[in-house]
């Protein structure tokens, strides 16, 4: 039996994939089956999954199937998989060859339904801007340790699936599985591991990096991404709700109440969105109404964030033109900054 299977769902990565496939190939003295799905692909990645089936086929198993989303995806993996422990990676990523033997490890002492570890954030047009992440929580024996210690977790990349290792009779007895939303699946997913989690051994040492893309599913325009966030929103209110908490962790409901309305500011300010100025700041006006008055003013007052903060001010004034101009304006700098970061980083190379 395989100790580990890695899940990890492709669609047109192509020049990215050969090397998260050789970063699971590369892991350290344990025993990993590696599932690459091939969510239709049409840029090549799948002729790149068969030739490394073809090299590895004791190791690596590949499902082609039509583009259903990396949701869809990982259940297909989730079905064939048959390791004590599931990894999720992701196929523009890399990860050290340690990870899951140090992990494992860790695993095997405690017996932990969830691991959580920490990993490195890089740029893809800028390797050396990097900053080291890692979980700020002790080690989780109970479900009610867990819950009293949400909060730090919340604020470790609490949707990620990289920076964790799964228990996989853990998701099997809790039936446990990815929803077809688009983008967010992650988070709807974690959501439903909290709502039955009991204990969590943690690692503070960084093994995965996480690479930022030009074009990823977060900085495309999508017409129905303000539903899609939204439903995480209310998921984390239920969650809150089940526990009995919504009072101590009134906070966070607020914060992802907000994160719901910043998300479609940025979306709504995207090169690529349709809307008329008149539409945008209707669609922020109806929004606010829904969630704002309810959700957003009576449980976040404040963001450590300063352009956060700005937002927050600008939107309970409800000034929405405003807010589309300084997300218009954030996004402009932030590009403008990349760029010449960029530049006198080579600069200095040569």
């Amino acid at each position: 039996m395989f100790e580990v299977s890695i899940i990890m769902p492709v669609y047109n990565v192509k020049e990215h994939l050969a090397r998260a496939i050789e970063s699971a190939l590369n892991q350290k003295k344990i025993l990993t089956e590696i599932i690459l799905v091939n969510d239709g692909s049409t840029d090549g990645c799948a002729e790149i999954c068969d030739d490394y089936a073809q090299r590895e086929p004791l190791l690596v198993k590949v499902i082609h199937q039509e583009n259903k989303g990396s949701g869809p995806a990982r259940n297909a993996g989730l079905d064939q998989a048959i390791g004590k422990y599931i990894y999720f990676a992701d196929p523009d990523d890399y990860f050290d060859n340690n990870l899951l033997q140090e992990n494992c490890r860790l695993a095997k002492e405690a017996e932990p339904d969830m691991v959580v570890f920490g990993y490195t954030q890089e740029k893809a047009s800028d390797p050396l801007d990097r900053e080291i992440k890692l979980p700020n929580f002790p080690q989780l024996t109970t479900q009610e340790g867990f819950r009293q210690h949400f909060g730090n977790v919340y604020h470790f990349s609490p949707y990620a699936l990289w920076n964790k290792l799964y228990k996989r009779k853990f998701l099997k007895k809790h039936h446990i599985r990815f929803t077809s939303q688009k983008t967010g699946q992650d988070a709807l997913f974690n959501i439903d591991v909290f709502k039955h989690l009991s204990s969590v051994a943690v690692n503070r040492k960084a093994y995965y990096h996480y690479v930022s893309h030009e074009g990823s599913s977060v900085n495309r325009y999508r017409p129905e991404r303000y539903l899609m966030e939204q439903n995480i929103a209310e998921a984390f209110e239920q969650l809150m709700s089940e526990w009995g908490e919504e009072g101590t962790f009134a906070n966070l409901i607020g914060e992802e109440y907000f994160n719901t309305l910043y998300l479609e500011t940025a979306n709504l300010v995207h090169r690529d969105c349709p809307l008329s100025d008149e539409e945008k700041i209707k669609r922020l006006i109806d929004i606010w109404q829904t969630i704002g008055i309810t959700k957003i003013v009576p449980y976040k007052q404040s963001d450590h964030n300063p352009f956060r903060r700005l937002l927050l001010s600008t939107y309970k004034q409800q000034n929405f033109n405003q807010a589309l101009r300084l997300m218009k304006s954030r996004n402009q700098v932030a590009r403008r900054y990349t760029k010449v970061f960029s530049k006198v980083r080579t600069f200095f190379k040569n």
